[in-house]
């Protein structure tokens, strides 16, 4: 049996998109052209491989099958023909890359958006979200992830730490003094405190010494870095957050936490890919892009005491 091998590709488009109007938008094609080529294939097949509702589009347990068999073949075509394109100059193609929405928005978007801009022929499909996205199934070709990393399926390059801040605002600092003669994180537990899931504990450095706490008292808990820092703004309790977030606003200061000298730990953050596919020139590039627009961010950290906010 000969098959198409467009028709296999467009069918494995529809199901990592979960929709034929996205595949059909991430090929850049009419829709009645997918539906045509799936069902085509289906019937050379002689079997079923999506079922089909008005509302979603979902895979049968053949296609499931079918599906798992040829993605890593069609990746590994699609890697081989990127590698020939002119050493990256002449990128095309869809690279899909998951980021979390503080880290994308706020440090290295624009970079990937800048690398976009360069390569007109590439189509950069982003998807923001702070969970851990099955790079496998979701058909995810680069994420960028907070470690520590725990699958062994994937390939990480780290690419620098991510500071983080102990802080609260001068609101609440006002209404809770003693915070500021804090000497170890242990004495955070009887004190209200902003909780921005998915970390639940905080972790904190003293040149060799590393401790990490649970917070026991919880005045909000917010799954968005943004509106956790707001939060932390308006007096709420006491915040952990990247520093990035608690900087250049003069309106809302946020105050650091001396804390007797403890810190809290940085976060390692990765380039993430599938170890069962090929490394592509078009992901390859997009990483070596992103990292090397982030040397600003190797600056010497800047705390309030800086600022001249501290207390």
């Amino acid at each position: 049996m000969t098959l198409s091998y467009d028709d296999v590709a467009i069918f494995l488009r529809v199901a990592r998109e979960g929709s034929f109007v996205g595949a059909a938008r991430s090929l850049r094609v009419p829709v009645s052209t997918v539906s045509r080529r799936v069902a085509a294939l289906e019937a050379r097949l002689k079997t079923q491989l999506l079922r089909r509702t008005t509302r979603a589009v979902s895979l049968t347990d053949d296609g499931r099958a079918f599906a798992d068999r040829c993605g890593q073949a069609v990746d590994e075509i699609e890697a081989a023909a990127d590698a020939l394109s002119a050493n990256g100059q002449n990128l095309r193609g869809t690279i899909r890359i998951t980021a979390p929405h503080f880290a994308c928005s706020e440090m290295f978007g624009p970079y990937l958006l800048e690398f976009a801009a360069a390569h007109p022929d590439l189509v950069m499909d982003i998807r923001l979200t702070d969970a851990t996205p099955d790079l496998i199934e979701e058909g995810v070709d680069l994420a960028f992830q907070f470690g520590p990393l725990r699958d062994g399926r994937f390939i990480a390059r780290k690419l620098w730490p991510v500071r983080y801040v102990l802080c609260a605002s001068q609101a609440f600092l006002d209404r809770h003094p003693g915070i500021m003669r804090l000497s170890h994180p242990k004495e955070l537990a009887a004190h209200p405190c902003v909780l921005t899931p998915p970390i639940a504990s905080w972790a904190f450095d003293l040149g060799s010494e590393q401790t990490t706490i649970r917070p026991r008292i919880l005045s909000a808990v917010v799954d968005d870095l943004a509106l956790g820092a707001l939060a932390v703004r308006r007096g709420v309790g006491i915040g952990y957050l990247p520093e990035s977030l608690t900087l250049g606003n003069s309106a809302e200061p946020l105050i650091d936490i001396p804390l007797g000298g403890w810190r809290p730990a940085p976060r390692e953050l990765f380039a993430v890919y599938p170890a069962s596919r090929q490394l592509s020139a078009k992901v390859r590039a997009a990483i070596d892009h992103a990292a090397a627009g982030l040397d600003w961010y190797k600056r010497p950290a800047i705390s309030s005491q800086d600022l001249g906010l501290s207390r």
